[in-house]
Order: C-alpha cells, then sequence, then structure tokens
C-alpha cells in the first residue's frame, strides 16, 4: 500500500466563528467529523494534525491522533497559504528521512466528510494514474453572471458589466473537503492541475460563518 500522509489544518485564530475547530456540531467537536472518517478508511500511514496550539493539540491526542510537532505561529495566521503549511509539514518529516507516496490536505470545515467521498476521488485520483491532483468541488445553485451586489447607496447592481452568458457551462466552487495532489507534489508544486470531484450542494457546507453552521445543522438533521 502506498504511504500515504492526512495533512488536517487546524489553527486555533478563527475570526468569524471562535475556536471554529473545537466548536460541538451534532453532538461532537468540529474537528472530529473530519479525524473520525479519515482513520475509518485505515488509508493513511500518518493522520498529522497541523496547528500551533497546545490547546487543540492536547484534545486531539486524548482521542489517539498523533500531532508530531507544532506548526510555527508565523504559519498560522489567516493569510498563510495552505500550501506553506503543507510544504512545511513535508519538510519536518523528510528532515527526519520520512517520505510519503500520496499528499492528501482535508479540511475541518466541512463535516459532510465521509469514506464513501474519500474513496471515490481515490478512485479519480487513480483513474488518471496520478497525473493530476484532486479537488472537492461543488456546483454554484445559480449562475456566476446574475451575481448581483451593493453600490455605495445601498443599491443592487450585476456584479459583472457583461453578460458572459456560462448558463450553458458549469460554474463550481472549491466544497472545501479535501485535496488529494498529484504525485509529483514535491517536485512540481508550484505548477498544480486538479480535476473536480464533483459533491451535491445538500452534500457539502464549508462551515466559515453562523450562517453556514445553521445551513449544516439543518442539513445534518
Amino acid at each position: 500500500m502506498p504511504s500515504r500522509i492526512a495533512i488536517i489544518p487546524a489553527r486555533s485564530g478563527s475570526k468569524r466563528i471562535k475556536n471554529k475547530n473545537l466548536i460541538n456540531f451534532n453532538g461532537k467537536k468540529l474537528i472530529f467529523h473530519t479525524l473520525d472518517q479519515i482513520k475509518k478508511t485505515n488509508m493513511f500511514k500518518k493522520i498529522h494534525v497541523s496547528t500551533e496550539s497546545f490547546k487543540i493539540k492536547k484534545i486531539v491526542e486524548k482521542k489517539n491522533f498523533k500531532t508530531d510537532f507544532l506548526r510555527p505561529k508565523k504559519l498560522a495566521d489567516d493569510k498563510t497559504p495552505l500550501k506553506d503549511v503543507v510544504n512545511f509539514t513535508l519538510k519536518k518529516y523528510l528532515n527526519n528521512n520520512i517520505n510519503f507516496d500520496e499528499v492528501w490536505l482535508f479540511f475541518i470545515s466541512n463535516p459532510f466528510l465521509n469514506t464513501t467521498h474519500i474513496k471515490n476521488a481515490y478512485k479519480l485520483y487513480l483513474a488518471d494514474k496520478k497525473k493530476y491532483s484532486i479537488m472537492s468541488v461543488s456546483e454554484y445553485n445559480y449562475p456566476i453572471d446574475w451575481a448581483l451586489t451593493e453600490n455605495k447607496n445601498s443599491l443592487l447592481k450585476p456584479l459583472f458589466k457583461k453578460n458572459f452568458k456560462l448558463n450553458k457551462r458549469k460554474i463550481y466552487c472549491e466544497a472545501g473537503m479535501f485535496i488529494i495532489y498529484q504525485n509529483n507534489y514535491l517536485k512540481n508544486k508550484n505548477s498544480l492541475n486538479y480535476k473536480p470531484y464533483k459533491i451535491p450542494m445538500w452534500e457539502t457546507v464549508d462551515i466559515d460563518t453562523k450562517e453556514d453552521l445553521i445551513l449544516a445543522s439543518k442539513l445534518k438533521n
């Protein structure tokens, strides 16, 4: 079996929902909705929770999820690209002569992750002989060219000046569930090509606001 790592970013400084990773969602902390499903697949040699927080480290290790090292605080603000978190993690393991054949990134903010999505996405990954990264996406529920915004007088106006006539093609957004990086990630991390793993919009909510949290709770019940 390939040597696989699951990297789960879990910084402590969420702004819109304080301590989002540790909030209670449907009977357990949000972080464990993701971690439990990853563990259940039995696919990963290493499940690494990437955090700068001793509190988060202590909580996940009580549930037997290992955090081998903490992330530097300079890589734990809301401006840090996730690729920097992934690169730091892999380099730390490489410094200890630990290498991985496959690199997966999982997000905590989507509690709809399940083993079926993980395994089906992996089939898609293998079908192209690991040439492409796989990103979980969902379709916008309205054509993007219908988007409106408010002007300085709080009046509605089209977001786009022109009608792009996008109705005939589907438009996607990242579902905030996972990414499977292409096989040569460490050598080619600056030129990734993504293929979509498509998730129905009623099976995915990327929780970023209190409104997202309410929607996710309603869909889960």
